[in-house]
């Protein structure tokens, strides 16, 4: 089992994912990674942002809790609503991996490929402010 820490950054309407590239496949996560041992989780949240987009940010509520099979990886996400004032000064940081990042709407979130697969829960957290589950199960790829 895995501990991978995510990001709910918000910008208007829209949250921050980024683009990772591995194995000869392109996908879309919410900012994030693993969690070491003895870590926090809220400690390694604001690593992991700093090494895939150079952002510093006050890591905030937790929005929910995702836990998520591939193959026989089982991994557990918290994702926590962070606040940053640095919108602007985002860039592609150290991670190999982030090859990009932006910012999708509700209907933008249609059209990317977004593992695991939480676009409905962020879609209506974009519009309602609200989320109907502070658990979810999930295969990595559905």
């Amino acid at each position: 089992m895995r501990v991978r820490v995510a990001a709910f950054i918000r910008k208007n309407d829209s949250v921050l994912l980024v683009k990772h590239r591995k194995n000869g496949r392109e996908y879309w996560l919410l900012p994030g990674g693993g969690v070491h041992t003895g870590e926090k989780t809220a400690d390694a949240l604001k690593r992991e942002l700093y090494e895939e987009i150079r952002l510093k940010a006050e890591v905030r509520d937790l929005l929910f809790v995702v836990e998520a099979f591939s193959g026989r990886n089982h991994i557990i996400q918290p994702t926590y609503i962070v606040h940053t004032d640095e919108n602007e000064s985002i860039g592609v940081g150290t991670d190999r991996r982030v090859v990009d990042f932006a910012y999708f709407d509700g209907e933008g979130l249609e059209k990317v490929t977004l593992y695991p697969d939480i676009k409905n829960e962020l879609q209506k957290y974009l519009s309602e402010g609200s989320v109907s589950r502070r658990y979810i199960c999930k295969k990595w790829i559905d």
